[in-house]
This record gives structure tokens, C-alpha cells and sequence, in this order.
């Protein structure tokens, strides 16, 4: 069989390659298992180093706003997309995280760069406690090379990264409660 582009067999197999292709992404561009039990690797402070959190992004009423503006508080970022199973499945214990600890000073982000309609539509049908924030021309995502989703990140007050987590996670296990309690607790300079 000829792979020259005109031979006729090209437009036979182009349609389930795409379709392949497609599901491949889909199944792939999604980090790992819907809730696996991969640990979280974090940083004592003596070894943790700055992240720059500087840009602009949208909240979905379109204001702009900026991750520079929560320093001084434990940051909780989650890059997630609405077509993304393990993104779903993790949310319902981020938001408990959120509740348990958002009196205590946790700040939480879900950041895509999907359009507003879309989350709009999703968030409608299960609401979240936490803010949902748009990354539109990619430049959180393209600076801390999120190449799967989910993937998380928690940053301390004084804007170092504490954590990097690849893969969908149940954040309100009572270890991590506990583990997040202590980053809230940890004295600040």
C-alpha cells in the first residue's frame, strides 16, 4: 500500500486515526487514575524556592485579577479542565479541604483556560466553595510547564512552592488535613 496522499486508501484510515488520536488525548492529556494513591511530595522551608505568581488572570465575571495579590496566605492551585474525569473526580475534596480550612487561612484556585461558558455551565450544575479563575492566554500554564491535568500546586505565604502534585488526589484524607493544618500553623518570619 502506497502512502502517497493520493492513493485512496488515505481517506479510509485518516477518520479512525483522528478518532484514535482524539481519545488518546482525551484519556492522556488527564494525569493518572481518577483517585490514585500517589503521595504529595512537599518542601521543608529551608529547601523551598520562589515561584513567580505574577500575571493576569479572569475571574468569570471577566474581572481581572492576580495571584500576587493572596501572598501572605498558604495558596491552593489546581490547573483542572471541565473535559477532565480525574479533575472531576478530585474536586468534591477540594472543596472540602476548603471548608474545613478556608476559616483557618487556606486560599484555593481551580485555574483553567477554558472559556467562562463552559466552567459557567459546569460549575452550574455542582457549585464549588472555592474560586474558579481563567488563565486565557496561558501564561501560569506555560510558566509552570503544566503539561497534564490535574496538577496542583501549593505555594506558603512568603510565595515559595511547598508542593507539586501530578494527578488527581483526595485532599480532605484526615492526613491531609493534618499536613495542611501544620503549613497554616508554621511560623511566619
Amino acid at each position: 500500500m502506497s502512502l502517497d496522499p493520493k492513493s485512496p486508501w488515505i481517506p479510509v484510515f485518516r477518520g479512525p486515526i483522528l478518532v484514535l488520536a482524539a481519545v488518546l488525548l482525551i484519556l492522556f492529556g488527564c494525569s493518572g487514575p481518577l483517585m490514585g494513591p500517589q503521595e504529595v511530595e512537599w518542601s521543608e522551608p529551608e529547601d523551598r524556592q520562589p515561584v513567580d505568581l505574577s500575571g493576569t488572570l479572569k475571574t468569570l465575571a471577566q474581572q481581572d485579577v492576580s495571584l500576587t495579590d493572596l501572598q501572605g496566605k498558604i495558596l491552593f492551585l489546581n490547573f483542572w479542565a471541565t473535559w477532565c474525569a480525574p479533575c472531576r473526580a478530585e474536586m468534591p475534596s477540594m472543596a472540602s479541604l476548603y471548608d474545613q480550612l478556608s476559616p483557618d487561612g487556606l486560599t484555593m484556585i481551580a485555574l483553567s483556560d477554558e472559556d467562562p461558558q463552559t466552567i459557567q455551565g459546569f460549575l452550574e450544575r455542582g457549585p464549588y466553595p472555592f474560586n474558579v479563575w481563567l488563565d486565557p492566554d496561558g501564561v501560569l500554564i506555560q510558566r509552570f510547564q503544566v503539561y497534564q491535568i490535574p496538577t496542583t500546586l501549593v505555594v506558603d505565604s512568603q510565595g515559595r512552592l511547598i508542593a507539586r502534585h501530578l494527578g488527581a488526589r483526595q485532599w480532605d484524607s484526615p492526613e491531609m488535613i493534618d499536613r495542611f493544618r501544620q503549613l497554616l500553623n508554621e511560623p511566619q518570619p
